[in-house]
């Protein structure tokens, strides 16, 4: 079962992570194909401004359709490794605390509304879950980077 001290715990996480990286890390592409640190960040940005929408629309009522995400093309056009990784990490802090206050305000009678997917329906309450879920894992995701990084750079 979802919490809000569950959820404010794991943003603290990691924005504990974000605030305790190495400067000299957060653009270190460590292989062709895989994210540095900043476009890790930049995914979890895009993570939370599509779950944003969602979030909010589906508080008015159920949706028939709305659009995916589909990370590596959207990670790649924005660029996120030429982006100040201060700003990225203040960026993704403001969007997390704006989806807390969401989550802890929405009320019962909503979590049920339904968005209908080509993988089957999702209610409100499954893609908050969902949302916090998927952080825990990205957090895990970005330890293991960091620890790839600093390896490389001799740390």
């Amino acid at each position: 079962m979802f919490t809000i001290s569950e959820a404010r715990e794991t943003i603290q996480t990691f924005q504990e992570l974000l605030d305790s990286t190495p400067r000299e890390a957060c653009h270190v592409r460590i292989s062709s194909d895989a994210w540095t640190l900043a476009e890790i960040a930049g995914h979890l940005i895009d993570s939370a401004s599509n779950n944003h929408q969602r979030f909010t629309r589906l508080k008015f009522g159920d949706l028939d359709s709305f659009p995916g995400y589909d990370a590596e093309p959207w990670v790649s056009q924005q660029k996120y490794d030429n982006l100040d990784f201060e700003i990225l990490s203040h960026l993704w802090s403001c969007y997390n605390m704006l989806l807390l206050h969401l989550a802890d305000t929405t009320s019962n009678d909503v979590k049920r509304n339904t968005w209908r997917t080509p993988n089957g329906p999702q209610t409100l309450e499954f893609l908050i879950e969902d949302y916090y879920k998927h952080l825990r894992l990205h957090i895990r995701h970005y330890q293991e980077r960091l620890a790839e990084v600093r390896a490389y750079l001799g740390q």
